[in-house]
């Protein structure tokens, strides 16, 4: 199996661990969509704020030979910089101030995603940064569009308004995802930098999906 196939089959496999969560269960069936959203941006301000800076130990890490592919992610990264400013303008339109949100303590999923991606990026393999990008923006793609419709659905109209987070990531990540396989797909890999980046796809789907059963834990919904 080619590159290629090897990492698009990977994805899809960790984007239906991600629907099997109940996450994602509940809000594609009308449940708790509000509750799980509030909760998810909260730790979206948390995560952003704390892997965006990070990310470019995996540029500066790898061959400088592999020229196209640091730089794309040094931009990357320069571009979700400032991302947690999304979550905290949507959280204020459900009544939370800004000093309210910066102020909390970080939740154990949130580590738990945070500490995966700064191993990958500064210790393991640099290559599996790519890895944990493929993982998400795949993700994003095909599951944001989804579950907005829901949580839109679950909101009265001003706070309609408060889904800049989701749409804008949805929309952004799908430009990124194309981008990212432009690089990757032309770069001159080895076989084990290829593998990296495929086995981390679906670890990045584990950890995710493990932030993800903690945040409903989190919101105590009986």
């Amino acid at each position: 199996m080619s590159f290629e196939s090897s990492l698009k089959e990977a994805l899809n496999r960790g984007i239906k661990l991600i629907e099997e969560s109940k996450f994602y269960q509940d809000i594609t069936n009308g449940e708790n969509a509000k509750e799980y959203y509030i909760k998810y941006l909260h730790y979206a301000y948390q995560y952003v704020t704390l892997t965006s800076s990070f990310t470019p130990l995996a540029a500066r890490r790898m061959d400088s030979k592999h020229l196209k592919i640091r730089k794309w992610i040094l931009e990357h990264s320069s571009e979700e910089m400032g991302h947690e400013l999304m979550a905290i303008k949507d959280l204020e339109k459900f009544g939370f101030h800004k000093s309210e949100v910066m102020a909390q303590k970080v939740p154990i999923g949130v580590t738990s995603w945070v500490s995966f991606f700064h191993y990958k990026v500064a210790i393991e393999n640099p290559f599996a940064a790519f890895g944990v990008l493929y993982f998400l923006e795949g993700m994003a793609t095909e599951l944001a569009p989804k579950v907005v419709k829901e949580i839109v659905n679950a909101l009265d109209e001003k706070e309609k308004k408060a889904i800049t987070f989701f749409r804008e990531h949805g929309d952004l990540d799908e430009d990124h995802l194309a981008e990212q396989e432009e690089v990757l797909f032309k770069a001159e890999l080895s076989i084990e930098e290829q593998q990296i980046i495929i086995d981390t796809v679906y670890e990045a789907a584990e950890m995710k999906r493990f932030m993800l059963d903690k945040l409903v834990e989190d919101c105590n919904i009986e």
